[in-house]
């Protein structure tokens, strides 16, 4: 279950943190109680974890890969 984003562990990454690092997502707490995440610039790319540490390293992951999967020379 994601923790509120006032949540006393200040190490916990929040949706606001998350959206200052990697502004071409938007982030939020599904029915399902995980934190989501959906790209709304460039690549359609999702991801979704129980908390926000986590969907913090699947985005970090789906960037990389994106990054890896641009042909040579793309910005």
């Amino acid at each position: 279950m994601c923790p509120a984003s006032d949540g006393p562990v200040p190490a916990e990454p929040t949706a606001a943190n998350i959206e200052r690092e990697h502004p071409q997502w938007r982030t939020w707490v599904g029915v399902d109680r995980l934190c989501h995440g959906l790209r709304t610039q460039g690549a359609a790319l999702t991801a979704r974890s129980e908390d926000w540490q986590g969907l913090l390293d699947e985005i970090r992951r789906a960037e990389a890969m994106l990054k890896d999967m641009r042909p040579r020379g793309w910005p």
